[in-house]
C-alpha cells in the first residue's frame, strides 16, 4: 500500500483525542471493533505500535503521541474544508455594495426583513460609492446616485429626487429670518451628494449675503452638522425622512430642486447575475419601490 490508509488515520485520530476506541467509534456511528482493525491497519503501514493497549484503557506510544500532534491539525483542517465546501450548494453569497449614506441611514429597515425573506443567501454587505466597484471588486449588484442610468450597466431607477433645506428646530429658532428663504448670515452646510445650494440660491432668487460654509464628504456627515445646529444642508427625503418625522429636522423654507444625482440599483449586464443575486434584486426594487420613501414630504410641519 503506497498510499496512507485516510480512513485509518480519521479513527485513530479519534481515538487519540478521546484515548478511546470506544468513543471514536461511536462518533463515526461505527462498532469498537472496526475502528481498532482501522488502527492496527495504520499501524502496520507506518511499521510501529500507536497505543499501548490495556484491558480498559489505551495510551499512547511515545511515536503515536508524535504523530498524532503532527497531523490532528491538518485532519482538522481537512474536515472544516470539507464542511465549508459542502455549505456552498446551500449558502449562496450575494455582494451588495451600498452608498455609505443609505446604508447608515436606510437599510437598517429592510435589511431585517431582506435577511427573514432569504434566508439561505449569505448577504455580504460593502459600503462604497464608487460604481466602478461592480464591474471591478466582483460586487454582485449595487444601489447607486447616479445622474442618469449608465450603459455600461443594467440600471432600474429606484427613485428621482428633489433635494430641499433642513436645518435643526434650534437653529431656525435662532435664524428666524429663513422662515422668509433669507440666508444672510447663514451657514451653508455642502456635501459631495447634493452640491446644489448655487443652483437653488439662483433659482429661487434667494438673498445670501454673507453666508458661511462647512463641507462634508458624507451626506450624513451633512445631516448630523444640521441637526447638530452648525447650519443649514440640502438632502433628499430618501435621507431626510426619519430625522424630519421624529422633528430633529425641519424644513426652515419652501424650496425644491430637481437633484443632480438619483438612486439606481446597477449590475453588470454581462455574465449574467446568479439566481440568488436576482432574488435579492427582485426584492429590493420591490420593497424600496413600495416603501413610499420618495412621496412628497409634508412641508407643512416645518416649526
Amino acid at each position: 500500500m503506497n498510499q496512507p490508509p485516510l480512513k485509518a488515520m480519521q479513527c485513530f485520530c479519534l481515538s487519540a483525542h478521546h484515548l478511546s476506541l470506544k468513543r471514536a467509534a461511536h462518533e463515526l456511528s461505527v462498532t469498537p471493533g472496526a475502528v481498532s482493525q482501522q488502527v492496527k491497519l495504520l499501524e502496520h503501514w507506518l511499521g510501529f505500535a500507536l497505543f499501548h493497549r490495556r484491558a480498559r484503557s489505551i495510551t499512547l506510544t511515545e511515536a503515536g503521541n508524535s504523530y498524532f500532534r503532527r497531523i490532528a491539525p491538518q485532519m482538522d483542517e481537512l474536515i472544516n474544508i470539507s464542511h465549508s465546501v459542502k455549505q456552498v450548494d446551500r449558502i449562496q453569497v450575494v455582494r451588495l455594495s451600498l452608498p455609505p449614506s443609505f446604508a447608515m441611514q436606510c437599510m437598517r429597515r429592510y435589511l431585517p426583513a431582506l435577511r427573514r425573506d432569504h434566508p439561505d443567501i449569505d448577504l455580504r454587505l460593502h459600503a462604497s460609492a464608487i460604481p466602478q466597484a461592480v464591474q471591478e471588486s466582483g460586487e454582485d449588484i449595487a444601489l447607486r446616485y447616479l445622474a442618469c442610468a449608465d450603459p455600461a450597466l443594467d440600471c432600474t431607477r429606484l427613485f428621482h429626487f428633489e433635494v430641499f433645506p433642513v436645518c435643526s428646530p434650534a437653529y431656525l429658532d435662532a435664524h428666524p429670518s429663513l422662515a422668509s428663504g433669507r440666508l444672510d448670515g447663514i451657514t451653508l452646510i455642502h456635501d459631495i451628494l447634493h452640491q446644489d445650494w448655487h443652483r437653488l440660491i439662483q433659482a429661487q432668487g434667494l438673498s445670501d449675503t454673507g453666508t458661511d460654509s462647512l463641507h462634508c464628504d458624507q451626506a450624513m456627515l451633512a445631516l448630523q452638522a444640521a441637526e447638530s445646529g452648525l447650519g443649514i444642508a440640502l438632502c433628499d427625503p430618501l435621507l431626510a425622512r426619519e430625522a424630519l418625522q421624529e422633528q430633529r429636522l425641519v424644513i426652515p423654507f419652501e424650496a425644491r430642486l430637481e437633484a443632480r444625482r438619483h438612486l439606481f440599483l446597477v449590475h453588470r449586464r454581462h455574465p449574467p447575475i446568479s439566481p440568488a443575486a436576482s432574488q435579492v434584486k427582485d426584492w429590493l426594487v420591490t420593497a424600496l419601490m413600495q416603501g413610499g420613501n420618495s412621496a412628497p414630504l409634508d412641508t407643512s410641519k416645518r416649526h
